[in-house]
Order: C-alpha cells, then structure tokens, then sequence
C-alpha cells in the first residue's frame, strides 16, 4: 500500500470540512446551524403574516421565510459550496432586516431579529467547534422566540414614548404615520368607544388611538366604492349617527371633494369623521372619537391625524 494515498484523504477532508474562516465548502456538523435557519424562518414567518403585534411589513418579506428554509435544505444537503451560499443568504437577510427596522433602529423587535440574523451568521462561518455549536443552537433557538415574542409589545415599531408609529397598507395603498403616544388598536380595544368594520374582498379598516388621552379613531379604504352609497355605507358600518357639517378643512389625502362631519357612535364617543372618494374610485374614511367621560374630541386630534395619511 503506498504511503501517500491516506494523507491525500486526510488532507481533502480537512480542506472540506474546514477550510478557512469564509470559504469552506460545506460543514462536517450542518444540523445545528439549519436549526437555527429553521427558527429564524419560523420567527419571520410569525412577523411577515401578522399573527402577533402590530408591525405591518411589505409582502416581501415572506421571501426572508423562504430563505431561511431553503438555505437550512442547501445546508442539511452538504454539496457544493453550502456555507458560502448560506453566508450570502444570511448576509443579505441582514440587510433586509436593517432597511425594515429604518425607521425605529433601536426598537427591541428590530434588535431581537438582527441578534437572531447575527447568530445566525457565526453558525455558518468557518467550521464551529462542540462549544459553539450547542451555544449558537441554544442562543438562535432562544433569539427567534424572543423574536417573535416581542412583536406582541405595544408599540412594537417605535424607539420610545416619542416615536410615531406607522400603519401601512399595502393591498389598499395607504400609510398612516400615527402622532406620538399613538399606536394600533385592536377591534377589542376600541369598543365600545368605536365599531371597527369587518373587511370585505375590497376594502379594510385599521384601529388606532391612545388610551391614556381618551383617543379612538380608525381608517376604511376599500376600492371601487361610489361617494354616495359608499359614505352612507361606512356610516352604517360604523353604527353611528352624522352631525352637521364642520368648516374644517378635509386631510388632502381625503381627496379635493372629501366632507368632514361631526359623528356620534352607538356607544356615545362623539368626534369627526372625514370622508371621500379618491381620482381612481377608492373610498376613503377616517374617523377620531373620543368618549363621553372625555368630551367631544378636539378637531386638532382629527386634523393631526389626517396630517400623517398617505394614499398611493
């Protein structure tokens, strides 16, 4: 047996398996750092559909879910160059994960999910060691629940009390940047003060308010609506009764011909409520409330709020 042929294979196995920090081929342990993908695909998942807290990122972001599990499958299966793929993929996950979190940098959502990114990187840089391995499983499985854990927080898209949250509808067209101490309300927080309506194939309503000042208000957009049945419709959904018509000026957003009334609810918050119908047939309604105990709501509170509407 010639001597040189087993050094060969122990060569090529330590060049496979480990290689150098960034380019090694593929991983000799790739389970615990799919683990890892594999949570982070679940806690995007979590964020990109919604089904906890208030973050309403664009539909791209389903792409991150798809990521994360393919890149896991690329490196369960070992071939190729895996680990490079798998740090190319994490790397631009990174970057999508920094531009989502622009507009509130040091909110804890969006450092949970750049720690689980990172953790996530040191997985699939060069060949980890036992101590690493089971430490970056444990941390990246820990990271994607606390991930997905933190979007239930109120105000989960803002750096502190005097961040302005942002609700965007991207089906619908809209953006409404909500003034400081603001935040989305579900249908459950806004009775009895406010009926949300229930969406329909064309149109959808978002709530919002602060409880601490004893304000209530939500935003309908639906498409295709007529100015005539289509105010009389969003009054009827609202279950509330329109007062006599205000001199103040509609939020532009609301379009040229919008018209701004006072409103009493079923449960007897009195406010205003804008209406109008946009160039392209989308009825637009927005509505600020406030409960008996409070008073009639201030239009100042309507007009801030209208200020921040943006429609595309």
């Amino acid at each position: 047996m010639r001597l040189d042929r087993p050094m060969v294979e122990a060569d090529d196995d330590a060049t496979v398996f480990g290689g150098d920090l960034v380019t090694s081929a593929v991983s000799a342990h790739p389970g615990p750092a799919a683990g890892v993908l594999l949570a982070s695909a679940a806690a995007w998942f979590v964020r990109a559909a919604g089904l906890v807290g208030t973050l309403e990122d664009p539909q791209w972001t389903y792409g991150l879910v798809g990521l994360d599990a393919v890149l896991a499958l690329v490196l369960v299966l070992n071939r190729g160059p895996a680990k490079g793929l798998a740090q190319v993929g994490v790397v631009a996950q990174l970057l999508a994960t920094a531009w989502l979190a622009r507009e509130a940098p040091l909110a804890p959502v969006h450092l949970a999910y750049v720690i689980l990114g990172v953790l996530a990187l040191t997985m699939v840089v060069g060949e980890p060691g036992p101590t690493r391995r089971y430490l970056g499983l444990g941390l990246g499985l820990g990271a994607a629940v606390a991930s997905a854990g933190l979007l239930a927080l109120p105000m989960a898209g803002g750096s502190g009390a005097g961040a302005r949250q942002s609700l965007v509808g991207n089906e619908l067209g809209y953006r409404l940047e909500l003034p400081a101490g603001w935040g989305r309300m579900t249908r459950e927080q806004l009775a009895p003060h406010l009926v949300l309506p229930a969406s329909t194939l064309h149109g959808g309503a978002v709530g919002f308010g602060d409880a601490a000042q004893g304000r209530y208000g939500l935003l309908w957009v639906e498409r295709g609506a007529g100015k005539g049945a289509g105010c009389k419709g969003l009054l009827q959904a609202l279950r509330g009764t329109l007062g006599e018509a205000l001199s103040l000026p509609a939020p532009p957003a609301l379009g040229a011909k919008a018209t701004v009334n006072m409103l009493t609810t079923q449960g007897g918050a009195q406010g205003t409520l804008g209406c109008g119908v946009l160039a392209d047939g989308r009825l637009v309604g927005l509505a600020v409330v406030a409960p008996p105990s409070v008073g009639v709501v201030d239009e100042a509170a309507f007009s801030a709020v209208g200020a921040g509407l943006a429609l595309q």
